[in-house]
């Protein structure tokens, strides 16, 4: 007897189909399993057999072989268990079961030694490959219905159990939808990446700081805080996502995603800017992602559509920082496995935070430091890294003290945020280059369509032809200038933006 059923496997972010046959026939009792199955999905044969007899399912006394196709594919991960396992178990029933439901079918889960389903990564990129492939029905474990509330095109079920699919399959019971779980359970799907607690207004001074974050969160720029211990630097860049407006469903779906590849999904979905902050010792693995077979997302793909902060950046290596340039420039991450790449989203938005020196220093006069060891403290962030950041800004331990009623709120510099991000949205999807920041335009369309008035594109002439910046310093600093006027609300950017802008971009590391 033949019975098929579906899965899936992951190459990056995407989820490939992978058709699951068992058959029983004549030899010595024993299950095999073959179509390039890594090690991890060949074990589970035991776990399945022995979670099907403590569920008082009927388990195959023959020869039984599994092939997952197409075998070409690498197949990975324990969200196996529950589609071989089904696959078997239909192998001993009449020819009244139906297979032909079981083979339109889609299966995931993890399969408990009671029979039991658990929570697997990868569950939105399988709904979304099994809508594409039109498959009828996507039954994930109940666990992963917060996940699978957003996905809209495919008729998604859930069950808790290998019984419940069973006994859905010969027609005993119905089995219920993700949303029907979430309502009985109160089980929240969607999830709020920052914390509500934090907020700008808890930060005492620092107002050129927090003018910065707004104007890196109204633009979506690179910034980079440069200030002692103390200071607020990294109190500011955490408060930074608190600025943005909420993700779209494109970028929902997007972020939510990778954090599901990664099984980082904790029953909710993602639809606020993801904080990513890896720790200073970060490994190249780590930041752009890794692992043998099929990798895994790093902080730079995890972070997308979101803020990557690196704090202490002076003490990440410079081999590991370089590797921030390609992703900063094209917006995805490219792994080459063997004769394989996976590709990965990475659009994000880079804020630094260092100390100016060792020691901590603010001044160079309180600074114990030698000299060489001042001038040497930042070399690891090389030159096309620095060329990168829009925004340098320094933070101070010392200065008149503002309470929490003197500055704005996050919800107040948010509003004005997302009025600037409105215009710019408006006026570059008017241009056909779509909804997007301004950060984010290619360069050669701005300066050719979209510069700022005479007196403000001289002076960046002026900057270039000394040396004082780069063509891609102008290129940037034209973006800034852009956001600096969204945020006005003029028309186009005047000397005094570009003035600005080019103020903003003078880096006070060096």
């Amino acid at each position: 007897m033949l019975a098929k059923t579906l899965s899936m496997t992951l190459t990056g972010v995407t989820a490939e189909i992978v058709e699951v046959e068992a058959n029983v026939g004549a030899g010595l009792p024993g299950t095999h399993i073959v179509g390039k199955a890594a090690t991890g999905v060949i074990e589970a044969r035991d776990r399945i057999k022995t979670a099907a007899i403590n569920s008082g399912l009927p388990w195959p006394k023959t020869k039984v072989i599994v092939s997952l196709l197409p075998g070409n594919l690498a197949k990975t991960g324990s969200h196996f268990d529950a589609a071989i396992a089904v696959a078997i178990l239909s192998t001993t029933r009449s020819c009244s079961w139906n297979f032909h439901m079981l083979a339109n079918t889609m299966i995931l889960g993890e399969v408990a030694l009671d029979g039991t389903l658990r929570a697997v990564p990868g569950v939105l990129p399988a709904l979304l490959a099994a809508e594409r492939s039109q498959i009828e029905t996507v039954i994930v474990p109940a666990v992963n219905s917060p996940e699978a509330v957003i996905a809209t095109g495919v008729k998604v079920l859930v069950a808790q159990s290998l019984t419940e699919i069973m006994e859905w399959l010969s027609n005993d019971s119905a089995l219920a939808t993700p949303q029907q779980w979430c309502a009985q359970h109160q089980q929240q799907s969607v999830s709020h990446v920052v914390s509500s607690m934090k907020d700008m207004n808890q930060i005492a001074g620092q107002p050129e700081a927090k003018f910065a974050a707004e104007v890196a969160a109204a633009g979506g720029h690179n910034v980079f805080f440069i200030g002692p211990g103390g200071s607020g630097k990294s109190m500011i860049a955490e408060r930074i996502p608190t600025l943005l407006p909420q993700l779209t469903t494109r970028e929902t779906i997007e972020s939510t995603v990778v954090h599901s590849i990664a099984g980082r999904i904790d029953n909710s979905v993602v639809t606020t800017a993801p904080f990513i902050a890896p720790h200073h010792s970060v490994t190249t693995a780590g930041l752009l992602g890794g692992g043998a077979g099929n990798p895994l997302p790093g902080a730079v793909s995890l972070a997308h559509n979101g803020v990557l902060f690196l704090d202490e950046v002076s003490e990440i290596p410079a081999r590991v920082l370089d590797q921030l340039r390609m992703p900063m420039e094209d917006g995805v991450v490219r792994l080459q496995r063997s004769h394989q790449t996976f590709v990965f989203p990475a659009r994000f938005q880079l804020v630094l935070a260092a100390n100016p020196c060792r020691c901590g220093a603010e001044t160079p006069t309180e600074c114990t430091c030698s000299g060489a060891v001042r001038a040497r403290y930042l070399d690891n962030l090389s030159g096309p890294l620095r060329d990168r950041i829009d925004i340098f800004v320094r933070t101070y331990s010392k200065g008149p003290l503002q309470g929490d009623a003197d500055t704005d709120s996050s919800a107040v510099i948010a509003m004005r945020v997302a009025e600037a991000r409105n215009r710019a949205r408006h006026r570059w999807d008017s241009a056909g280059l779509g909804a997007i920041t301004n950060a984010a335009v290619e360069s050669a369309m701005l300066r050719r369509h979209f510069p700022a008035d005479d007196a403000g594109m001289a002076i960046m002439e002026s900057y270039l032809a000394h040396g004082d910046i780069t063509q891609r310093g102008v290129d940037r600093a034209l973006k800034l200038a852009w956001t600096l006027a969204d945020l006005d609300r003029v028309v186009s950017p005047t000397l005094d933006h570009v003035a600005r802008a080019l103020e903003l971009r003078e880096d006070v590391a060096l």
